[in-house]
């Protein structure tokens, strides 16, 4: 599979693209909003990997853009430290696949 990993925590985005990496996936990074709309609008991915909360562009913000600017039907997996229900509800309704709180093990993505 060829995944985006979109994360601006370095050492967080370092372990997972080396797991997934490790698991036989291509991936590619974005330190940011802006970066994964442009990647992943310019890009094919089998699968975004996405962080919510993110200074510029939030993920939410981000899934938003690619499936109703770009209408991207790409599977979208949300990440986040947070893990309440009106968040999980933000993800979902802006176009999540489906939602990991961190911290989580490779065995569970």
């Amino acid at each position: 599979m060829n995944i985006l990993i979109i994360e601006d925590d370095h050492l967080t985005l370092q372990a997972l693209q080396q797991s997934v990496e490790n698991l036989g996936h291509e991936v590619s990074v974005a330190v940011n909003g802006e970066e994964g709309i442009s990647m992943a609008v310019s890009e094919k991915f089998d699968l975004l990997l996405c962080d919510i909360m993110m200074p510029g562009i939030s993920g939410l913000s981000l899934v938003s853009v690619l499936r109703f600017v770009h209408l991207c039907n790409t599977p979208i997996v949300m990440m986040s430290t947070l893990s309440n229900k009106p968040l999980l509800e933000a993800a979902y309704e802006s176009g999540a696949n489906d939602f990991l709180a961190k911290p989580f093990s490779i065995k569970g993505l």
